[in-house]
């Protein structure tokens, strides 16, 4: 009967050893899996800034391009402006 229990107890010692064992590679898979998921958070955090910075450059672009349109719309105001009254002034020397 000794040895009998004595087999029991050397099976339980290891199946306790082999449950530790898995529960160690779990434990050291869900670490692995967090340490990945920050990694994978701070490479989209990066791609998004580097996409900010682009489109404020692009929105600084648009905004300098609008405020050339508007000079070059005034400046063509006045031109027409200037020749409807020389035009008028034609008009009215006849």
């Amino acid at each position: 009967m000794s040895s009998d229990t004595e087999l029991k107890m050397s099976k339980q010692v290891s199946l306790q050893t082999v449950f530790s064992g898995i529960q160690a590679i779990v434990l050291l898979g869900s670490i692995a899996g967090a340490f990945m998921l920050i990694g994978r958070r701070d490479a989209a955090l990066d791609n998004q800034g580097e996409r900010i910075k682009d489109l404020a450059l692009i929105s600084s672009d648009l905004a300098k391009a609008v405020g050339n349109l508007s000079a070059n719309d005034r400046e063509f105001n006045a031109k027409m402006d200037s020749i409807l009254m020389r035009l008028d002034k034609l008009e009215k020397t006849k």
